[in-house]
């Protein structure tokens, strides 16, 4: 396999590690959780690989969930939902989360929380629903447990964080709750505002804050935060120990990649650059409909169009027709907004 396209896959092990969910609200009823047997597809490494044509740019999705039973499928909802874009051509990478309830069309469920969509259907579900909404081509994914991100947090030595006096107002429940989880640690309290090297329990409770000023946007930019600092730490690594996390990781994740490819070329991680990460919609009512509590793209198009402006900048991009008639569902319901992160 060629070389640029394998780097693709060897950046979802870095950049899988920050998807995960603030998961600070209260759950809603779930479909009952089904166990997944084989998370990771393995090959027999073949003495020679064909070369495939060189791709210049893949995008994939990657699905955080909160499982105690670490349900990586169908049954358990993916509470923190990325898009990356691979430039291989630059070397390039690009983020966009998608707040989880976004307001979309789900095959077989009508207008609903995005965040759904990977209970109903499971991750191929969840792909359909962000290819359906944002005329996007997405084919591989990869689910990781929030659990699974503080073991790998932990591995690299922590991560370097400053925390604000207003956070700390929250982030010391959470990392109660998680030392309970995590079979007893004990993870130091943070009672004032500074600089800390976090370990796995405290960044992964820095990323569930949810409820300060900003709400989700801010959420959606801490867990963006943590996962920059994690895939710069992951270039500081020695070829070794980045074989060590990975193999690690790999029993631990739920993906459509083969091992072989996560593993080949891991070493050259160090060429890329996380470019740019943004959370999407930028522009959206929030509120309840049928007393349920959604986020609405107001519109739905403009969202569509701001994503792949942010993903593929050098390409153009009108709404499909499958796009705009959603949109249209959508702006029935809620035509206007009451929150604008245009300027974020």
């Amino acid at each position: 396999m060629k070389k640029r396209r394998i780097l693709a896959v060897l950046l979802i092990v870095a950049l899988a590690v920050a998807s995960f969910s603030g998961c600070g609200k209260k759950k809603e009823k779930e479909e009952p959780k089904k166990e997944t047997k084989q998370v990771v597809q393995k090959e027999e490494e073949p003495e020679e690989v064909e070369e495939e044509p060189e791709v210049n740019q893949e995008t994939f999705a990657i699905f955080g969930v909160d499982s105690r039973e670490n349900n990586l499928g169908k049954g358990t909802r993916s509470d923190s939902l990325m898009v990356v874009n691979v430039d291989n051509t630059n070397k390039k990478v690009y983020i966009a989360s998608v707040y989880r309830d976004c307001y979309v069309q789900i095959e077989g469920h009508g207008l609903d929380k995005i965040t759904h969509a990977h209970s109903f259907g499971g991750p191929e579900l969840a792909m359909d629903t962000l290819n359906t909404n944002f005329d996007l081509d997405i084919q591989k994914y990869i689910t990781v447990n929030f659990m699974n991100v503080a073991e790998l947090v932990d591995d690299m030595g922590g991560i370097e964080q400053d925390i604000t006096e207003e956070e700390t107002k929250y982030i010391n429940g959470y990392i109660n709750e998680l030392n309970g989880i995590r079979g007893g640690t004990s993870s130091a309290q943070i009672t004032e505002a500074g600089t800390y090297t976090l370990d796995g329990t405290q960044a992964v409770a820095f990323s569930r804050i949810r409820y300060t000023e900003g709400g989700d946007y801010k959420r959606s930019e801490r867990q963006r935060t943590i996962l920059f600092k994690i895939f710069s730490k992951a270039q500081e690594l020695d070829k070794a120990k980045k074989i060590d996390i990975a193999k690690s990781m790999l029993d631990k994740i739920n993906t459509n990649y083969l091992e072989s490819e996560v593993l080949r070329l891991l070493s050259t991680i160090t060429e890329y650059k996380v470019e740019a990460m943004d959370a999407f919609p930028k522009v959206f009512y929030s509120g309840k409909i049928d007393g349920v509590f959604y986020e609405v793209p107001v519109t739905l198009n403009d969202m569509s169009t701001q994503m792949h402006t942010f993903l593929y900048p050098t390409e153009t991009y009108t709404p499909s027709e499958t796009v705009q008639s959603i949109s249209a569902q959508e702006s029935a319901v809620a035509p206007t907004a009451n929150n604008d992160f245009t300027q974020q």
